[in-house]
């Protein structure tokens, strides 16, 4: 569905008026409508998240809900997704589960930062040009999106090198256990191998 939200300006712009300046009012406004759009989007978890998760205790709530992704040499840490939406997302509060320790992405929301400028990662976010955005609200947000921006490239440095690690600690595991099995376990493992190809 094709929804007529035009992109707007993302900068600040003080107005003056005679001798008085009056104060800056952000071209880019948002708030959240609570309606759970930005959920079924894909959310990459970046080591600023898994930092943050870890000093603060989440990363116990969030674990099992953590999936690797993607290609062999490009890997992307995301949450499972249920019913089409992030597993996080509570539809009865319509709210995220860990909304105070949410992941960076989910804070800079709707707003992007590549380098050079801010931009709109979802122009049809219903949150758009809704009522009104404090000063600090448009600084937390741009903050998010410029952290945002750094630590990817952070994370796609680092994560190729994590997740040979980890297969090759698994394949590593996978052979002790497999060498601890009797003959007739080898044998029905073998078995089950092969109905299932």
């Amino acid at each position: 569905m094709a929804n007529s939200v035009s992109k707007p300006p993302l900068m600040y712009r003080s107005k003056y008026s005679g001798d008085n300046m009056q104060s800056e009012k952000p071209k880019f406004i948002f708030n959240c409508q609570k309606c759970g759009q930005c959920c079924e989007k894909d959310v990459e978890v970046l080591f600023c998240d898994i930092e943050k998760w870890s000093r603060d205790g989440t990363i116990y709530q969030i674990f099992e809900d953590l999936v690797i992704s993607g290609q062999p040499h490009s890997p992307v840490i995301g949450f499972e997704r249920a019913d089409g939406k992030c597993k996080m997302f509570n539809p009865e509060s319509k709210e995220c589960k860990i909304y105070h320790s949410r992941p960076i992405a989910c804070q800079a929301y709707p707003l992007k930062y590549d380098g050079n400028g801010f931009f709109l990662r979802d122009s049809d976010c219903p949150g758009l040009n809704v009522g009104e955005m404090s000063h600090e609200s448009l600084v937390d947000i741009r903050k998010a999106a410029m952290q945002e921006h750094e630590d990817k490239n952070r994370t796609a440095a680092v994560l190729p090198a994590l997740q040979a690690l980890l297969l090759k600690d698994m394949a590593k595991k996978s052979e002790e256990a497999f060498s601890k099995l009797t003959d007739d376990e080898k044998a029905k493992l073998e078995e089950i191998l092969k109905k299932e190809n």
